[in-house]
């Protein structure tokens, strides 16, 4: 095994991690029930939001629509989907 090609490596990817933390990339939060029904309303056409709860880690949502019918809001990678629930 070559030491110095598994520490370059190694570099690159924390490098890598690095800038993509820098840069604001991935780890996303819903920043308040507003936008988690904005991605409901969004994510099923003639969905009207008109409540939504946030989970304490920002990373889901369930949301509650005009209908009676409720999305659950969650993180998908490095956006956010809505699912029904």
């Amino acid at each position: 095994m070559n030491w110095a090609l598994l520490a370059g490596s190694l570099a690159g990817v924390l490098g890598l991690a690095l800038v993509a933390r820098l840069l604001g990339l991935g780890g996303g939060e819903l920043a308040d029930e507003r936008e988690a029904m904005r991605v409901a309303e969004a994510e099923l056409p003639g969905f009207v939001a008109v409540s939504a709860e946030l989970a304490e880690d920002r990373r889901s949502a369930v949301v509650t629509g005009e209908d009676g019918r409720t999305l659950k809001v969650r993180q998908h990678g490095a956006q956010f989907v809505a699912e029904r629930h």
